[in-house]
């Protein structure tokens, strides 16, 4: 017998009346989206008994295709989508318009994560303390003061009001489908029977998606932003609350800030003349967070009509495919090291705090009354209201050199106002062809923080940085440069991921040019490019390396410095695309010599010091540590029977890890490395271990020395420390290095995810040490790993989503590819309508009246 899952009308206000729904829903209002009649699905019973790893919120054992009664008229055709879900819970959509593929995808990611969506979009609202209090340190309430101050939520109707028809339908077929999952069966996990669960609307995902493209800009300034006060009296905010609403104060400015993004990557695409079939090849492996928002999720989208067919993944909550392939070309993205906004310092008028120089006239700053329901400890809500500041620039800051009576800190955001990041992905998503993709660069510039990594069929390796970047004029630039070489402050800003420029002079205005998309950024054509036969690459450093045989040079330098060290991790990258062993017999990469590369384990120290370091334990077995000896022999021998190699029997990869971050200074010449960087050869330098092996010996001392008084024996494998630490886990033993180490297969603590979802323990640092009291449990790095390649047959893919598709631990998914990655073994990507039919584990069909 069939089993019917009623699904509910969802009204204008999205009030959910359904007598047959399995769960009740809180409703609330919305002042966007259209009207949605959602239709009842049937799902078919299970006539098959095949088990193996559950779709999330799918029936794991149905291999039929399920039946669907619509009421839709021909005048107006429904939303109808066919979601196919594979090993692993992998969803195959297929419909015949943007609104249904849309459906679909909201639909099936509602499935395995809406807890994550709706968590994001009461954040982006401005509605933490509403409904979970003011938070530990007021974070909840510092959140919804800067994200009411950003106001993505009250300007993203307007920012997104002219977006291209396939993009607005594929938006609105989103949270229609989106909110009829979330009525026919309801979020699985951490959020399910909250109260805070309701319906999304289109403004909501239109906001959300704002905040995503602020990750690297005024993403990592909420604090700054929530707490930017005038020095003359710094109030408590005005309370229409009881006392326990909050502490009432502004947060003191920050000792140390850092505004670089955590999140990293590393990208190559291999063109003709190095690939084993001659045609392209990709491998992506983005280092992004196991926990929160920033987690990858993996669909196929594919239209009837032939416009589309994308297999890949998107960020949570984010419609389309992000980085994936079809059946022309393939891309990956990693993080730029350009910057995406610039700061600016303002000398104030005197006596007049919120009023600054600009030029030859005074500007006064603007204010507006930003009031925040928070929840009191019995339950009620009260207003709680604080005044934010901003200049025209954007938002005032509150940063460590504090609101002075002289000086205040404000900045602009290349991003706040980028509407094209959907138009770009989804052109990228339907090119034809290499010059297909090029060309939605050329006319979207979308990007927001990443660099592309892109293949195509034919055999063209691509990289280029057409990430959103200011554009400033040669005289701007030339001051900035002046005071970085000189060491002031605007080094120092430099160093922690921004630059510092003087607001007061309008030279530092962002320039407009006439062939960019948008005002202020830099044009397609002064953004650094490269195409080779070879390959091109990435792994977060500039594009300065993109391929050592043809540095780039010349570009602005808001797009990533040129001629300096180059991190362990990219050296580390370089040295495997040319490594013989990685190319094989006939000097070609073959899709499995480029999987075995990355998943070797190796690590850029071990290789080039181990040997070294052993020679020098042999001619002195002993070190001083606070003028007490201490015997070297046991860690000598430990690091002598060590392969030099992060697997999860590596014994000795933790000993040399603890001992490698008593370093200062990795990437140059220093208390590590003799010989210095050198700009002809930024693959090969630094090398050669510091003379001074007393130093050296000492630091390998003390690292043993922490181990052993943590509890850990230096001679620990890898595994015996290293493990899956997501809340709800079972904490896999996992093999992979740290950027620390310099290996290309990325593993470590800690997610930084701005969710309220339960997260691990990360243990207690000691802060000299790069291990826990629980050793080092995992919450980012390796995240979506793909190796594809084009072939006289088509695409042929392999990939690994670490952390799996689902929100909800108890879940299979949640861990099953995390086994997978303890192996290093990929699994196949299924792409044609031959294999997802063969790999099927459910087939549903949903369907939705359009609003």
């Amino acid at each position: 017998m069939q089993r019917r899952i009623a699904v509910c009308v969802v009204a204008a206000v999205f009030a959910v009346a359904c007598s047959q729904s399995p769960k009740s829903r809180t409703t609330a209002s919305s002042s966007v989206a259209s009207p949605t009649t959602v239709t009842s699905i049937t799902v078919a019973p299970a006539t098959s008994s095949e088990t193996a790893p559950t779709a999330s919120g799918t029936s794991a054992t149905s291999a039929t295709s399920a039946t669907s009664a619509t009421s839709a008229t021909s005048a107006n055709p429904g939303y109808s989508a066919n979601i196919t879900r594979t090993t692993y819970g992998i969803p195959h959509i297929v419909a015949d318009d943007w609104g249904s593929l849309g459906f679909g995808q909201g639909y099936a990611f509602a499935q395995d994560r809406a807890c994550t969506l709706i968590d994001q979009v009461i954040k982006v609202r401005g509605e933490r303390s509403k409904w979970f209090g003011p938070g530990d340190g007021d974070a909840n309430l510092n959140t919804d003061f800067a994200y009411r101050q950003l106001g993505l939520h009250t300007t993203a109707d307007k920012r997104f009001a002219n977006q291209p028809p396939n993009v607005a339908d594929m938006i609105k077929g989103y949270v229609a489908g989106f909110n009829a999952e979330l009525v026919a069966q309801g979020p699985h996990g951490w959020c399910e029977g909250k109260p805070w669960v309701q319906p999304i609307t289109t403004t909501d995902v239109y906001a959300y998606l704002n905040d995503v493209l602020l990750f690297a800009s005024s993403g990592v300034l909420i604090q700054p932003i929530a707490t930017a006060q005038p020095p003359q009296a710094a109030p408590p905010d005005t309370i229409a609350a009881s006392a326990d609403a909050s502490t009432g104060s502004i947060a003191a400015a920050p000792s140390k800030f850092n505004l670089k993004t955590t999140m990293a990557s590393n990208g190559w695409a291999i063109g003709a003349s190095l690939s084993e079939r001659g045609g392209g090849m990709l491998l992506s492996n983005p280092h992004f967070p196991w926990e929160g928002e920033k987690r990858l999720w993996e669909s196929q989208l594919t239209l009837t009509t032939g416009e589309l067919n994308v297999y890949g993944v998107s960020l949570s909550g984010v419609p389309g495919v992000l980085i994936g392939f079809n059946d022309n070309v393939a891309w990956t993205h990693t993080v730029s090291a350009g910057y995406r906004m610039t700061l600016y310092e303002l000398t104030l008028t005197p006596g007049d705090p919120t009023s600054f120089v600009y030029g030859n006239t005074t500007e006064k700053m603007t204010s507006k009354d930003v009031t925040i329901e928070v929840m009191q400890a019995d339950g009620t809500t009260k207003p709680q209201t604080r005044t934010m500041w901003s200049s025209h620039y954007g938002p005032l800051l509150n940063l460590p050199f504090g609101w002075t009576t002289e000086k205040a800190y404000t900045m602009r955001d290349a991003n706040i106002d980028n509407p094209d990041a959907l138009a770009q992905f989804f052109g990228m998503d339907a090119a034809k062809s290499m010059d297909d993709f090029i060309n939605v660069h050329r006319t979207a510039n979308g990007i927001p923080w990443v660099n592309t990594i892109a293949t195509s069929s034919d055999g063209r390796a691509w990289y280029a940085d057409t990430a959103a970047t200011p554009n400033l004029s040669p005289a701007a630039l030339a001051v900035w440069k002046a005071n970085v070489d000189s060491g002031a402050l605007a080094k120092t800003v430099l160093d922690n991921g921004a630059i510092l420029l003087d607001g007061s002079d309008p030279v530092n205005e962002w320039v407009d040019d006439p062939a960019a998309t948008r005002p202020g950024i830099l044009a397609f054509a002064k953004q650094p490019q490269l195409e080779r036969s070879d390959f091109v690459f990435n792994s977060n450093d500039s594009h300065w390396l993109a391929n050592p045989a043809q540095l780039l040079t010349g570009y602005s330098p808001l797009t990533g410095p040129e001629v300096v060290p180059q991190s362990p991790r990219t050296r580390m990258n370089a040295m495997l695309l040319a490594d013989p062993a990685v190319r094989g017999a006939d000097g070609r990469i073959s899709l499995a010599e480029m999987e075995g590369a990355l998943f070797s384990n190796r690590g850029l120290h071990s290789d080039l010091l181990l040997k070294s370091v052993i020679q020098a334990c042999d001619a002195t077995p002993s070190a001083t540590i606070d003028e007490t000896p201490y015997a070297l022999a046991d860690a000598c021998g430990v690091l002598r029977n060590w392969d030099g190699r992060y697997n999860l029997d590596s014994k000795g990869a933790p000993l040399w890890r603890e001992f490698l971050g008593r370093f200062k200074t990795r990437t140059d010449a220093g208390d590590l490395y003799a010989v210095p960087f050198e700009p002809t050869d930024p693959v090969g330098t630094p090398n050669t271990l510091n003379a001074d092996t007393a130093s050296v010996l000492t630091k390998l001392a003390t690292a043993a020395k922490a181990l052993f008084a943590a509890g850990h024996p230096i001679e620990s494998a890898l595994g015996e420390m290293q493990f899956d630490g997501r809340a709800g886990s079972d904490r896999t033993p996992l093999p992979g290095g740290q950027n620390l180490d310099g290996a290309a297969s990325i593993v470590a603590c800690c997610s930084g995810a701005k969710t309220l979802a339960p997260k691990g323990d990360p243990g207690t640092f000691n802060t000299a040490d790069g291990f826990t009291t629980l050793g080092y449990p995992v919450s980012t790095g390796d995240s979506f790993i793909m190796a594809m390649e084009f072939t006289s047959g088509g695409p042929h893919a392999e990939a690994l989503l670490t952390y799996g598709q689902p929100d909800d631990p108890a879940s299979p998914d949640f861990t099953s590819q995390t086994k997978l990655f303890a192996k290093g073994t990929f699994r196949p990507v299924l792409f044609t309508p031959d294999q997802i039919k063969a790999g099927a584990i459910s087939t549903a069909t949903v369907t939705g009246r359009r609003g």
